[in-house]
C-alpha cells in the first residue's frame, strides 16, 4: 500500500472533521516522506527551506537518505491512524487511489492525490504545479504545506480526478514532444535559423509549454530532463487504460510507443533524447 505514497502528514493538532473542523497545516505540522527519489528529495528540501518539520523518511534504497535535509530520521510508518493525511505525488491508476482512500477512511485518516507537473528542474526550484483530488476540506487544510513546494496548487475535484488530469496532461506532452521534433527537423532541412524559429513560434498559435521548455534543450545540447522513457510509457499506458474504460478513441497517442531506435552506441534513454534528438540530429528516410 505504501509504494505509491510520497508524503504522510500527521495533523497532531486537528480535531474531528465533523465536530470542530480540520485545522490547516502549519510549520508545527510534522511531515514524513515515503519515497526519497527525485520527487521525495526535492519536496523534502522545499519544505525544509520554508520552515516545515520533515522528521522522517523511508525508501527501499538507503543510499537516497544522503540527499535529504539534515535531522531526518529513517523508517516507514506502520500504517495510517486518525487525522493522518496521505499526500500522494505519484502518477498511478485513479481507481487504485480511490481504493487507498477508502482504506484510509476506515481508520479516520485521509488521502489527497497530488500528482505534479512541470519537470524535475522546476520542482527543485519550487516552481511546479500540483493538482489535488480529494476532500476539499482536507485539500484546503494542506494547502499551506503544498504552497511551500509548488508555485500553484490547483484543486481538481473528488479523489481520482486529479490523477486522470495528470495522465491526460502527460499524453498531450508526449504528442507535443513528437511534433516538436518533427518541426525542428523541418526547419533544419529548410535551412531556417532554429532559434529564430523557436522565438517566432513562441508568439504564434503553435506555442505550447513543451515548445517553450523542450526546444531550448536542443540548443544547449542537453537531452536529460530526468524523465525516462520507462516512466513516459507507464503514463501512456495509464492513458490507454482510461481510453478503454471510457470507450474513447485515440489515434495519435500510440505514436509515443512507435519510436525509432537510437543510433548504434547512442544509449538514448529519455523522451527528449528519442523524440527530439532523433529527428534533429539523425534521420532515417522512409
Amino acid at each position: 500500500m505504501f509504494r505509491c505514497v510520497r508524503a504522510c502528514v500527521h495533523l497532531s493538532r486537528c480535531t474531528r472533521v465533523g465536530r470542530r473542523g480540520l485545522h490547516g497545516a502549519s510549520q508545527a505540522t510534522t511531515v514524513g516522506v515515503v519515497g526519497c527519489g527525485n520527487v521525495g528529495a526535492a519536496v523534502s528540501h522545499n519544505l525544509h527551506r520554508q520552515g516545515f518539520r520533515v522528521v522522517g523518511a523511508y525508501d527501499p534504497d538507503p543510499a537516497r537518505y544522503a540527499d535529504l535535509p539534515p535531522g531526518v530520521t529513517y523508517g516507514i510508518l506502520a500504517g495510517l491512524s486518525k487525522d493522518k493525511v496521505w499526500i500522494d505525488h505519484s502518477t498511478t491508476d485513479s481507481d487504485q487511489t480511490m481504493v487507498y482512500s477508502e482504506e484510509a477512511q476506515k481508520v479516520g485518516a485521509y488521502v489527497l492525490e497530488a500528482p505534479i507537473t512541470g519537470g524535475l528542474a522546476s520542482l527543485k526550484k519550487g516552481q511546479m504545479v500540483v493538482h489535488l483530488g480529494g476532500d476539499k476540506r482536507v485539500a484546503d487544510a494542506m494547502t499551506p504545506l503544498l504552497n511551500a513546494s509548488y508555485s500553484k496548487v490547483f484543486y481538481v475535484g473528488e479523489i481520482g480526478t486529479a490523477m486522470m488530469v495528470k495522465v491526460i496532461s502527460n499524453m498531450l506532452a508526449c504528442v507535443h514532444i513528437i511534433a516538436m521534433g518533427e518541426v525542428l527537423m523541418l526547419g533544419k532541412r529548410a535551412q531556417l535559423d532554429l532559434k529564430t524559429l523557436w522565438q517566432a513560434i513562441r508568439v504564434s498559435a503553435g506555442n505550447s509549454f513543451v515548445w517553450e521548455t523542450g526546444a531550448p534543450l536542443v540548443f544547449t545540447g542537453s537531452y536529460d530532463p530526468g524523465f525516462t522513457m520507462a516512466l513516459q510509457n507507464k503514463d501512456l499506458q495509464l492513458g490507454y487504460d482510461m481510453a478503454r474504460k471510457y470507450e474513447s478513441v485515440h489515434d495519435r497517442h500510440p505514436d509515443g510507443h512507435e519510436l525509432p531506435p537510437p543510433p548504434e552506441g547512442g544509449g538514448l534513454r529519455t523522451p527528449e533524447e528519442v523524440l527530439v534528438l532523433s529527428p534533429v540530429g539523425w534521420h532515417r528516410d522512409p
